[in-house]
């Protein structure tokens, strides 16, 4: 049977709106439902049973973690954050936690600025290293991380999952509309928010930064070709307006690279290197996303697609202006 998964969302709220928000979405393409506290507010006793009524029905755990320890509970001195965590330990569900690597690097306004919180959030990293853990240091990367490690630890840990509603009792359906309708205002927020430029790219290189693209010429061997972001989005962008295989989305940044080389018939090979680091740059731009298109099962081919900003990105490059 096609198994689809829950999987609860736990972090801080307020810090990291855009990475849940991209955890999200890539749970989505992945045919899970996810779960979180967009639905509930941990701040009474009644909402953490619920919250933890639903960490039991969830198969596996995400946790998220920045620069925010997360507001605490009095009887415990715990943040709920850490509380979700320790729980759903204890309950046995498979847990995968994201840790941000660089969290000196994120905005003061995105971190602790009372030192008995900020030591209770060191304490609590130490604690969640001890188990599956992975860092990130953008959405992007955290979305794409995600995928990998979720991917894997449903492989070597799989759970009972849901199936289709014609394989269930009357009972159980009923809980799978419940979900759809979660998964439906899940969507209505990232439709809203995904024609945005993603937060914390500042510092990332786009626009009319340079960079370096390696490839190899017969005249000189092993050389470099320097060329904009924006020239980059422009060539690859309109191969993705649908999907793009990766295959067909390499060749077209090496024909790109043979129209800005005047040397261009010497080009044999660009750099995969170049191509890795061209690829992974854009997903950290929230520029493209893994297409969700079903394939055949022969087709081993990775399809990659605009996201709504990169989308809106394209348009601008590439849309003719009045002169």
């Amino acid at each position: 049977m096609d198994k689809k998964y829950q999987v609860f969302v736990s972090s801080t709220y307020e810090d990291l709106q855009e990475e849940r928000k991209a955890v999200m979405e890539s749970l989505l393409q992945m045919n899970c439902f996810p779960v979180g506290m967009e639905y509930f507010n941990a701040s009474d006793e009644s909402q953490w049973e619920v919250i933890k009524q639903l960490i039991d029905e969830c198969d596996y755990y995400v946790l998220i973690v920045a620069g925010r320890y997360g507001s605490v509970e009095e009887a415990t001195g715990k943040s709920y954050t850490q509380k979700e965590f320790e729980y759903a330990v204890s309950k046995g569900v498979p847990v995968i936690s994201f840790l941000h690597k660089d969290p000196e690097s994120l905005p003061k306004s995105k971190t602790e600025k009372n030192k008995d919180s900020e030591a209770k959030l060191e304490a609590f990293k130490d604690d969640v290293k001890k188990r599956l853990c992975k860092y990130w240091t953008s959405s992007g990367q955290l979305a794409s991380q995600v995928i990998l490690s979720l991917t894997s630890l449903i492989k070597s840990k799989p759970r009972v999952g849901w199936v289709k509603a014609d394989q269930l009792n009357a009972e159980a359906s009923k809980e799978i509309l419940k979900l759809r309708e979660q998964i439906d205002a899940l969507n209505a927020t990232i439709y809203e928010l995904e024609d945005k430029a993603p937060e914390g790219i500042d510092d990332l290189q786009q626009g009319e930064d340079v960079l370096k693209i390696l490839y190899n010429s017969s005249f000189h061997g092993k050389t470099e070709v320097k060329v904009t972001w924006n020239q980059i989005i422009a060539a690859l962008a309109p191969h993705m307006i649908n999907e793009c295989s990766e295959h067909k989305l390499s060749i077209a940044l090496h024909d790109m690279v043979r129209l800005v080389v005047k040397d261009s018939p010497s080009i044999h090979a660009l750099s995969d290197e170049s191509f890795q680091t061209v690829k992974v740059q854009l997903m950290a731009l929230g520029i493209i996303k893994p297409s969700a298109k079903k394939h055949s099962a022969t087709d081993t081919n990775t399809y990659w697609t605009l996201t709504s900003y990169g989308n809106k990105l394209m348009m601008r490059l590439k849309a003719l202006k009045k002169k």
